[in-house]
């Protein structure tokens, strides 16, 4: 009966240790950390606001990428 109870209790300390590490994972895959004075990328959703951001970047490095959801 004790082993049993014993065995109870190292699989619930396992699970709970899993379950912690994995949401701690998580949690920090999907805030990328940044470099100092690195931007994040822009979901731009129209063709003025690419325009303007495209413009005011004149002399820097740029990027279009461009996704179809088909």
């Amino acid at each position: 009966m004790k082993r049993l109870i014993t065995k109870s209790v190292i699989i619930t300390a396992v699970v709970l240790l899993a379950s912690v590490f994995t949401v701690v994972y998580f949690e920090t895959q999907s805030h990328p950390r940044l470099a100092p004075g690195q931007k994040p990328l822009t979901d731009i959703k129209n063709i003025d606001t690419l325009r303007t951001q495209f413009n005011l970047d004149a002399g820097k490095t740029r990027l279009v990428i461009l996704v179809s959801p088909t």
